[in-house]
């Protein structure tokens, strides 16, 4: 049967699923069954470096295996990494771009900034399952534009889901630390290569790394349209924020809803 017809018929018998009722009940079944042939755990292979992911959800199989359509942003990635950098993933959430960049390196080191609780857990074992100990740190707070604490939105606590922000009328207390603040105090060496994910705070991260955002040589940020504006700003903002400090900017994949920058310095 040919691919358009073939696509057309399974159309209607999912149509003829919905209206029976039945349709939740076979997608939880294909879940299972898919999840459960996968023993929890699913390969992932970008630029040459295979990770294996921890995968007992839906939503953590699809985040894994579609790296949520940034594929080519990690490939990018990984070709700017060298292997005695240390990188900063701010927004790390269960590690999809940590763990590559961990594997990528030899004698560096991936700080991976990821404040959720449940993701935290998730980014220590993915770590820990493809690099050594040494290649990476995982710190449990947000990086921000100010040390003390804040408030995180929560949307879903199980592993990878949903999009967590700063807010100041959040869910959950966490730290909030300055980038410059914890490089001063020796907590972690100054980065020379910067990923930050952190739906709309861009500005804030850059802003609280001060003058140690001139050290570093190539930053990838995911900016953020509507986002941006919930903290007094604007991609255009953040784009010439970088251009300011050095940076020349060009966009990488785009969405209606985001776009991914990825900056180097002149």
């Amino acid at each position: 049967m040919p691919d358009l017809a073939r696509r057309a018929a399974q159309s209607r018998l999912w149509t003829v699923c919905k209206q029976a009722g039945i349709a939740s009940h076979i997608s939880s079944l294909y879940w299972y069954v898919k999840l459960a042939a996968h023993l929890g755990s699913v390969s992932v292979t970008v630029g040459g470096h295979t990770i294996t992911f921890a995968a007992d959800t839906r939503t953590e199989y699809q985040r894994v295996t579609s790296l949520v359509g940034e594929r080519s942003v990690v490939e990018s990635l990984l070709a700017d990494v060298r292997a005695s950098d240390v990188v900063y993933d701010v927004g790390a959430n269960i590690g999809t771009h940590t763990c590559f960049v961990s594997k990528r390196l030899r004698d560096g080191v991936a700080v991976a900034f990821e404040p959720m609780p449940t993701n935290a857990v998730r980014l220590r074992h993915n770590l820990s399952v493809n690099a050594p100990a040494g290649r990476w740190r995982v710190a449990e707070f947000a990086l921000s534009d100010e040390d003390g604490s804040g408030q995180l939105s929560v949307e879903g606590d199980d592993y990878g889901a949903g999009k967590h922000a700063l807010s100041t009328n959040g869910d959950l207390d966490i730290d909030v630390r300055r980038g410059e603040s914890l490089i001063d105090d020796g907590t972690y060496p100054p980065p020379d290569v910067l990923k930050v994910d952190v739906e709309g705070a861009e500005l804030r991260v850059l802003r609280g790394l001060g003058d140690r955002l001139d050290d570093v040589r190539v930053v990838y940020a995911e900016l953020h349209h509507d986002l941006s504006a919930d903290y007094g700003t604007s991609t255009d903002e953040i784009e010439q924020y970088l251009r300011d400090h050095g940076f020349s900017v060009e966009r990488l994949n785009e969405r209606s809803d985001a776009y991914h920058v990825r900056a180097v310095r002149e």
